[in-house]
């Protein structure tokens, strides 16, 4: 099979804590602020007033090819009930939030986030994670999808071993034919194994709009056991990243190709030879454009980075840079103020609509968060 081989300089450096990635176009854009919006300081962009409640953690956004922003999260509803509630953005203010799934046994931490995906068809698909057993560490994946009158149908499992194992870290695209390309982390062959012991894998299947799986695939036998996964489409096919293991422990970004019929062998995205006898929790980003592919941020020949870090006063912050194909950097950029940079934000999410970026976290009292930037701000 042939190998996908990038044609672009490797623009990021996978030891620190990667936090999303989608397209951004540098254009000549300009907007103003809204009045309903509060500041959070004058160089950290706007913080917007969110539709999710206090209690809400694991945000996940997406940006639409018409341009409309999803954001999706996760809150309690009732005890040891959680439900993945869902809104658009249509500038500064939020449609009503709507309910994709609920449930009372559902797996929720602060890495393994759910994510819905709009259809090309005006459906909707989405995924979380359901406790399948007495093990902490034994979840499923659970993916629904609405009907043509917009109705959720009850969830699948894209996977089909019945083991009481690890399951998740999920990609979503939309695939031809109103169907649904899923991959994930599957520890099938870890079930018996006391701790992390056997080998997480990587499978993917493409779904059709009445849940029905086909095409089940091996992607990687011996991947990294709870790294996110990210997925894209470009000339009709899918590239996925995720982070490999290898038997001496290192730990590179490796890329697999889909073509609809059959998957690429596995690619090494760069030879980091990053050993760590551990898993990260740190996983890459694909954004495309066309035929062009780049890890975390790609338009117009630069890239956007972004981390964890602090303000000009010390604070913690979401930070982002532009970086360009030749390895030039412009001066990093506070996307917004956190109240921590530890886990507690959970996994950072950024996309791009218009002359923005927008970019969601969990405040540990608070619940999710959401904020602006200008692109011309990070010229």
């Amino acid at each position: 099979m042939t190998q996908y081989a990038p044609s672009l300089p490797r623009p990021l450096r996978l030891g620190g804590l990667l936090l999303a990635g989608m397209l951004v176009a540098l254009g000549c854009q300009s907007d103003s602020d809204s009045p309903t919006a509060t500041s959070a300081s004058p160089e950290a962009g706007t913080r917007l007033n969110g539709p999710a409640p206090a209690e809400s953690g694991q945000p996940h956004l997406h940006a639409g090819e018409d341009g409309t922003v999803w954001m999706s999260w996760v809150e309690p509803v009732g005890e040891d009930r959680h439900a993945l509630r869902y809104a658009t953005l249509d500038d500064t203010s939020w449609a009503a939030p709507r309910t994709a799934a609920r449930g009372g046994d559902w797996f929720v931490n602060w890495a393994d986030v759910p994510s819905l995906r709009p259809l090309p068809s005006g459906r909707l698909a989405a995924q979380y994670l359901r406790s399948i057993g007495p093990d902490p560490l034994a979840y499923a994946v659970q993916i629904t999808q609405t009907d043509g009158a917009g109705t959720w149908r009850s969830a699948v499992r894209p996977h089909d071993d019945g083991t009481a194992t690890e399951h998740g870290f999920v990609s979503l695209l939309p695939w031809p034919d109103d169907r649904l390309l899923a991959v994930w982390l599957d520890g099938r062959t870890m079930a018996g194994r006391d701790g992390h012991g056997g080998e997480m894998t990587l499978r993917g299947g493409v779904l059709d709009a009445t849940g029905t799986v086909e095409q089940r695939a091996l992607l990687d036998d011996r991947t990294c056991e709870c790294c996110p996964t990210t997925a894209v489409r470009t000339k009709g096919e899918a590239l996925v990243a995720y982070r490999d293991r290898s038997a001496d422990e290192v730990r590179n970004i490796r890329l697999v190709r889909f073509d609809g019929q059959s998957w690429s062998d596995p690619a090494v995205l760069h030879d980091d030879g990053w050993r760590i006898e551990g898993c990260p929790v740190n996983g890459p980003a694909l954004a495309a454009a066309g035929d062009r592919v780049a890890a975390v941020w790609l338009g117009e020949g630069r890239v956007a980075v972004s981390w964890l870090g602090t303000s000009a006063d010390g604070a913690p912050a979401l930070r982002v840079r532009t970086i360009a194909t030749d390895g030039a950097s412009r001066p990093a950029v506070p996307m917004a103020t956190l109240a921590s940079a530890s886990r507690g934000v959970g996994m950072p999410r950024l996309v791009r609509s218009g002359p923005h970026l927008y970019a969601a976290w969990t405040h540990p009292e608070e619940g999710v968060q959401v904020g602006r930037l200008r692109t011309n701000a990070l010229r």
